[in-house]
């Protein structure tokens, strides 16, 4: 049959690059030319099954569109959900029992996560829309307060006009009633200074009397304290005294009572003995057996250790090795099941990784065994690859799953032996985006450039954080007037201005002191507005000291079209001795 559909198809056809729709008609008319160009055309069957595969997908849709018309989107729901359950079954029953056992709980899990994320997003949701209701209150309220105290300043600017000039009338009433007051005052001062002269002597004359009493009544103090104190001496002589007698009585009654003791002792000593010598004969023999079954149970107990040791140990060497196999944190797996997603930990105990599914909502995480994670292998940089690092651009060299790190070559295109090699982990490294270079904002665009633009003024008008390729950085707005193109604008980093103050410094030599320092890169705090504003603020004053400087000579390029110029100035002496003759 193969030799006979062969001359059949040879004369039909030889090409397999192209189709044609009679040859489909062919191909599908017998089971037998099927087979044929299954065995001696896979290039064609493949481009038969491609195509086919896509007709299908217009069929089904087309399918779907029509009994979406007819019955509705319930209905589709309802076949989608029917068609779920018939394919989840099918996929049971090919599954063992522990395995059933497994997929319901982790799709029990899955549910309970999927409704705790739901509730929590409710939740969130309702708070937002509860804050929302109290900006929105607060704003009204602020609105209508502001409105309030503009009523109320009006009214108070009202009445003040209207109270000017009756307050300028009785400001000269005032000042009348002060002349004749401090008169007054100047009268009852005099009489007051008197007064308090006499009151004073009074005063001193009852201090002396008062002094002359507390003497007295200090020594009258120390003579009965004198008094007491014999007094109690006297009684501790008396107690010591009866206190002797008791104890000599006490000691002679303790030595009638020990000599009975000791008689009573050796009688008892003597009995002890006999009932020793046959107890110890007994605990002797007791011992003996004891230990011939103590000696015959370690010996179990020893062999039954060394057994789990060796277990355990053997256990450990195994956590050991798949610990040494296992992935750090960061590195993309696909998890069975589950989908792409990045690990989290790994349990060595457990053996178990925790990951986080990069196509599920909220961020969630799952545990899953070790044998359900594998590398994801698409989603590794390949070498060569140019990417961003907190050290600046390199290329990724490779990757250790097990560190959670790339290798970084950050001297880009270096020779093999002169390479500097970076471990930076996975969540630093970013693909790397050429930036392009921002356009100048100039007043006058059609106003032609000229050959030389002289720098008038520089300062800071604003700043912008902006974040790049996972990277965070700060840009100042820069204002430079000319005296030839107006004004124009342009975006530049700190580490720019660093830049210029530190050759300006260099440049300057003893007179670097009349140009001020800028501070330089923080470790943290770098974003605050309050370091942003202060760095404005110096860079503000280091620019125009720049600018006044007559001996420096210095530039700026504002974009690959435009560059001012700030030129040294040279003075000419009008002394006599000023030109050489």
């Amino acid at each position: 049959a193969l030799h006979r559909d062969a001359a059949t198809h040879r004369n039909m056809q030889s090409d397999e690059t192209k189709l044609r729709p009679l040859d489909l008609e062919t191909i599908m008319s017998s089971k037998a030319a099927v087979k044929f160009w299954y065995l001696h055309r896979p290039k064609t069957m493949e481009y038969v099954h491609k195509n086919a595969t896509k007709i299908q997908s217009v069929g089904r849709a087309f399918a779907v569109r029509q009994l979406k018309k007819k019955y509705g989107i319930e209905y589709m729901v309802e076949l989608a959900k029917a068609d779920a359950a018939r394919r989840e079954a099918d996929k049971l029953k090919e599954l063992s029992e522990e395995d059933r056992a497994a997929r319901a709980a982790d799709d029990a899990a899955y549910d309970a996560r999927v409704e705790e994320s739901r509730r929590l997003r409710r939740e969130q949701m309702a708070r937002e829309r509860e804050a929302e209701d109290a900006l929105r209150q607060r704003l009204a309220s602020d609105a209508r307060r502001r409105q309030e105290a503009e009523d109320a300043r009006l009214a108070a600017l009202a009445v003040a006009a209207a109270e000017q000039a009756k307050l300028s009338e009785e400001e000269r009433l005032r000042e009348e009633e002060a002349r004749l007051a401090l008169l007054a005052a100047q009268e009852e001062a005099r009489a007051e200074a008197e007064e308090r002269r006499l009151r004073e002597a009074e005063e001193e004359e009852q201090r002396q009397l008062l002094v002359a009493e507390e003497v007295e009544r200090l020594r009258q103090l120390e003579a009965e304290q004198e008094a007491q104190r014999l007094r109690e001496a006297a009684a501790l002589a008396e107690r010591t005294r009866r206190e002797e007698q008791e104890a000599a009585a006490a000691a002679a009654l303790r030595a009638e009572e020990e000599a009975a003791a000791a008689e009573e002792r050796a009688r008892e000593e003597e009995a002890a003995a006999l009932h020793a010598a046959a107890a110890a004969e007994a605990e002797r023999q007791r011992r003996k057996q004891q230990e011939e079954t103590e000696r015959a149970l370690a010996a179990a107990a020893a062999e039954a250790q060394r057994a789990e040791q060796a277990r355990q140990q053997r256990i450990k060497e195994e956590k050991a090795a798949k610990y040494e196999q296992s992935l750090s944190k960061d590195v993309p797996v696909l998890v069975r099941n589950h989908g792409p997603g990045r690990v989290v930990n790994y349990d060595q105990e457990a053996e178990t990784y925790v990951v986080r599914l990069d196509n599920a909502m909220g961020g969630m995480t799952i545990t899953v065994k070790s044998s359900d994670v594998n590398l994801d292998d698409d989603r590794i940089l390949s070498p060569r690859t140019k990417v961003d690092t907190p050290f600046g651009t390199g290329e990724v060299v490779g990757l250790d799953p097990h560190v959670g790190c790339y290798a970084i070559n950050t001297e880009v295109g270096a020779p093999d032996g002169q390479q500097f090699l970076a471990f930076v982990q996975i969540k630093d490294v970013h693909l790397h985006v050429e930036e392009v270079e921002e356009r100048a904002i100039v007043e006058n665009p059609s106003m032609p450039i000229p050959d030389e633009i002289a720098l008038v003024s520089a300062r800071i008008v604003d700043s912008r954080v902006l974040n790049k390729t996972g990277n965070k950085f700060i840009q100042y707005k820069l204002e430079i007037r000319t005296s030839n193109y107006g004004t124009v604008y342009c975006w530049k980093r700190y580490s720019t201005f660093r830049s210029l103050c530190d050759r300006l410094h260099k440049e300057a030599g003893v007179k670097k002191k009349d140009i001020p320092e800028l501070p330089k890169r923080q470790i943290v705090g770098n974003f605050s507005q309050k370091t942003i504003g202060e760095r404005a603020e110096k860079l503000n004053l280091f620019l125009a000291a720049a600018v006044q400087a007559e001996h420096l000579q210095w530039g700026i390029r504002v974009d690959d079209q435009i560059a001012v110029y700030k030129r040294r100035v040279k003075k000419s002496s009008g002394g006599i001795f000023s030109r050489r003759r």
